[in-house]
């Protein structure tokens, strides 16, 4: 298991994490639909190929923010059934999200000589960014509800996050055209608690 210290540090990589992925969604522009994404990635690509690299850091970042996340729950209890299932959770949620990542990458390369390999590779991109951050607010629900029982760290944050992983979760799925809301706050709460969480440790370390 990694120091207090380190888990602190990796835990609030998820915030800057958020905050590159931000400055590659303004670099990008909006997105639009999968058509005209795919129509700006044909005509745009020395744009897409500044964002892919700056994805790509943000990637990086949350491999280390994963390892700290499994880290601080290791630390709640290792032998727990259910922080056992919520570090796998995060585990698959990043995977999940890397895979995305790559197929939107192929996406912008192949959109100028192929554009139905491109609009079906964006197409399987989004999906997976959808599937991949619904699993890791799951991981957040199993994680933290465990923590708040336990009374480890802040019950209160725990507590929280715990709620944010379960609104975001659950609410993602709703069959609306709001429902990304439910996702997009979840994920960006939850990382705001997770580097409070991290600060907290690191203060205490």
């Amino acid at each position: 298991m990694l120091s207090a210290k380190t888990t602190g540090w990796m835990l609030v990589m998820g915030m800057v994490a958020l905050v590159v992925v931000i400055i590659a969604g303004v670099i990008q522009g909006d997105p639009g639909t999968t058509a005209e994404l795919v129509a700006w990635a044909a005509v745009n690509k020395a744009t897409w190929q500044i964002v892919v690299p700056i994805n790509m850091i943000a990637n990086f970042l949350l491999i280390i923010f994963t390892v700290g996340f499994i880290s601080w729950a290791h630390s709640i209890d290792d032998s727990n059934g259910a922080i056992v299932f919520g570090k796998y959770t995060a585990l698959v949620g990043l995977i999940v999200i890397w895979v995305a990542d790559l197929s939107q990458t192929a996406a912008f390369n192949t959109a100028a000589d192929n554009t139905d390999a491109a609009h079906a590779l964006i197409s399987l991109s989004r999906e997976l960014t959808y599937i991949g951050i619904a699993t890791l607010l799951a991981s957040f629900f199993v994680v933290g509800a465990t923590a708040y029982m336990k009374k480890s760290g802040t019950p209160a944050l725990n507590g929280l996050l715990a709620l944010v992983g379960v609104v975001g979760c659950v609410g993602a799925f709703i069959p609306a055209e709001w429902s990304d809301v439910f996702w997009l706050l979840g994920f960006l709460v939850g990382m705001v608690l997770m580097a409070i969480i991290g600060v907290q440790k690191l203060m205490r370390s």
